[in-house]
């Protein structure tokens, strides 16, 4: 009898499998400690782990090895598939796939929703680091809070029915409310920027140029509630408390060179910063 092969997507690799009978043996990810399964064809081989990415070495099919794979295979037969797919995915072989199509299943294939993974294990990003990605984003909220102070003022000289800020300051009046909203427009659209993509990906624009992101203590992306509302707002109110905010302001950062390398806003929220490199 012909021996038919087929081609799994497993451990975000292209195996070419026999359908007769196929060993895998079950090993820890040292990172993580998560259970991944392998081909015994694989051993000594390198694959990425499941749950963290890192790279790990197949061990030797020891049956106790074989044994535990079996038993959890059996339990959770999804490990042999892409962790956001119920079923083995199949290649037609009755027909040819170019490279172009074999490479857009496997991308498909091993690609895992941010909300899904687990950082759990990650290293902590550096104290400096942290400091240098806060200064790109304030850096950039006070290009944005200037380059719309200038653009209202010169559409101000252009004749617009708008009033001149600094002519209205150096006649020593308050300016309108429609002058104030007007000039927080830009500085609040960037904010907002940020804000939403702490809230979806857990990265300000110089966390992601340093490539950092925020996450839980259980190395999940926190959400909008706990990186937003409490790390973020509640961290703005405690510094306008009477006599305690100049402290808070004070020892918020200072917290960042402990060996948690946690901010108190980070302690209150429940979060923190890893390094992506």
């Amino acid at each position: 009898m012909r021996n038919v092969l087929r081609a799994y997507l497993f451990d975000n690799s292209l195996f070419l499998m026999p359908t007769t009978a196929p060993v895998f043996v079950e090993f820890r990810c040292t990172r993580c400690w998560y259970s991944n399964c392998a081909d015994s064809e694989s051993v000594g081989t390198k694959v990425d782990c499941r749950n963290c990415g890192e790279r790990l070495e197949v061990p030797e099919a020891t049956p106790d090895r074989i044994e535990r794979a079996l038993a959890l295979l059996e339990s959770e037969p999804e490990l042999l598939a892409p962790k956001n797919q119920d079923r083995k995915q199949t290649l037609d072989f009755d027909r040819q796939y170019s490279a172009r199509e074999v490479n857009e299943i496997a991308r498909k294939a091993s690609y895992v929703p941010l909300n899904q993974m687990n950082y759990q294990g990650y290293a902590l990003a550096s104290a400096w680091a942290r400091l240098f990605a806060q200064f790109i984003d304030v850096a950039i909220f006070c290009i944005c809070a200037v380059s719309g102070f200038m653009l209202y003022l010169w559409l101000a000289k252009q004749g617009l029915p708008i009033e001149d800020p600094i002519a209205v300051v150096k006649r020593g009046d308050d300016p309108s409310i429609v002058t104030v909203v007007s000039l927080m427009i830009a500085p609040c659209f960037i904010q907002l920027i940020q804000w939403t993509l702490l809230t979806f990906s857990g990265q300000t624009i110089g966390k992601k140029i340093l490539m950092m992101r925020v996450v839980t203590d259980q190395g999940e992306l926190p959400g909008f509630i706990r990186v937003v509302l409490i790390r973020e707002w509640a961290s703005y109110l405690l510094c306008i408390v009477p006599w305690a905010g100049p402290w808070y302001r004070f020892l918020d950062p200072i917290f960042i060179f402990t060996n948690s390398r946690k901010c108190l806003h980070d302690h209150i929220a429940g979060t923190r910063v890893i390094s992506l490199v």
